[in-house]
């Protein structure tokens, strides 16, 4: 028999920071199926190390060369697996060269080429038709109190958005790590009219506690916890995002910064099973990039949670809410979705997503992009999955 947990329209007020947030519980009716997405697997690029990115003229990747990072060959595929163009990369610290980038670090944004945000704090910028960098600016040149009050983060991912030349993403406080505070903004062209729109905090992971103990448990969530996830409603003008995955709620604010809610999703993210195999598997890949000084130093100890987080991502998709959770089919490597109409919120139904090991992806215009750990002859490549989301007719 299906349970129908309705949507409560009734709306309460929650007395947060001195503030009155508003709160929505959204529903979910189980066993009520989503099918008005297609997502169609376009591309599948192995890498030893380096990133991926999907374009409409096709996918350009970096692929490491070496370990030290010096070198790295830049490489654009047609969508039929045809190298059209490569060329390859020095790393360095030149105004024509990358110190060092990854799949965190790197984006499309609307003018067609690929910004960085390099490791010495510099937005660089790669033609993809060229393939050739030139540097934009110094972070700390073109935001005020960029370091001081915050940064991107150096080992956190966060989503970033923009359209018609506006931009959403979050940067971290400089004392992220002791108070773990984060801001949404939103700015314009290169950083110009930049506004903070909301405060966030995460939770800070128990594990850290444990690392003066000379303990190092290792948790395959470790990069989720610390990722700062948002999806935009363009068309209402509203950040959705969450801070904590192990809750199963998720906030929003406008883009002015002025009206802020919470919602409660109606889930029991308790039954949402682990698979011990997988854990086993991340594990041993933390262990086989690990020095042995640091292993020397501490006892590394895999952690098994009882269950998965509540949440994992959110997207907006055209006038749908998209909130991934932890409900995961561990063989097909898929996670549940659920999908609500905007701006409505009542709940259409749910389907299964491609998603990574890694926890990591990365969406643009109608492609969804996942880079997942893989083992191949007693080494440990990323493959890199590109789906096409067509929506059914």
């Amino acid at each position: 028999m299906k349970k129908l947990i309705y949507l409560t329209l009734s709306l309460f007020f929650l007395l947060s920071c001195g503030e009155n947030i508003n709160v929505q519980r959204l529903g979910v009716e189980e066993g009520k199926k989503f099918e008005k997405f297609n997502f169609k697997k376009v591309e599948e690029i192995t890498l030893y190390g380096g990133w991926c990115l999907a374009l409409p003229q096709g996918v350009v990747c970096s692929e490491l060369l070496d370990r030290s990072w010096r070198e790295s060959q830049l490489k654009l595929y047609d969508y039929s697996g045809k190298l059209k163009k490569e060329r390859k990369l020095i790393h360095g610290d030149g105004p024509n060269e990358i110190k060092a980038w990854n799949f965190p670090t790197v984006w499309l944004s609307s003018s067609g080429k690929i910004l960085c945000r390099d490791a010495n704090n510099y937005l660089k910028a790669l033609d993809p038709e060229t393939l050739e960098i030139e540097t934009i600016a110094k972070l700390s040149n073109v935001i005020e109190k960029y370091g001081s009050k915050y940064t991107f983060g150096r080992h956190g991912f966060t989503s970033l958005e923009e359209k018609d030349n506006r931009t959403v993403t979050s940067f971290e406080s400089s004392g992220f790590y002791e108070d773990m505070t984060y801001y949404i903004v939103t700015y314009e062209g290169i950083f110009d009219n930049l506004s903070v729109i909301a405060t966030a905090k995460k939770e800070k992971p128990w594990t850290w506690a444990k690392l003066k103990e000379r303990e190092s448990y290792e948790d395959y969530y470790v990069l989720l916890r610390r990722n700062r996830v948002l999806s935009v409603d363009w068309k209402r003008g509203v950040v959705y995002y969450f801070s904590d995955i192990e809750k199963p709620t998720i906030e929003s604010v406008d883009l002015e910064g002025n009206q802020k809610k919470k919602y409660l999703i109606d889930i029991n993210y308790e039954k949402f099973r682990v698979e011990r195999e997988e854990f086993e598997f991340m594990y041993e890949y933390v262990l086989s990039e690990t020095s042995p000084i640091l292993k020397n130093f501490y006892k590394f100890i895999l952690y098994i949670p009882p269950h998965a987080p509540a949440l994992m991502g959110i997207k907006i998709i055209r006038d749908w809410l998209l909130i991934i959770t932890g409900n995961r089919n561990w063989k097909k490597g898929e996670n549940e979705v659920l999908v609500y109409r905007l701006p409505s919120l009542i709940f259409e139904g749910s389907f299964f997503i491609p998603f990574p090991n890694r926890q990591m992806t990365k969406w643009y215009d109608n492609y969804y992009i996942i880079r997942k750990l893989i083992k191949k002859d007693d080494d440990y490549y990323s493959s890199y999955e590109i789906y096409m989301v067509e929506e059914k007719k």
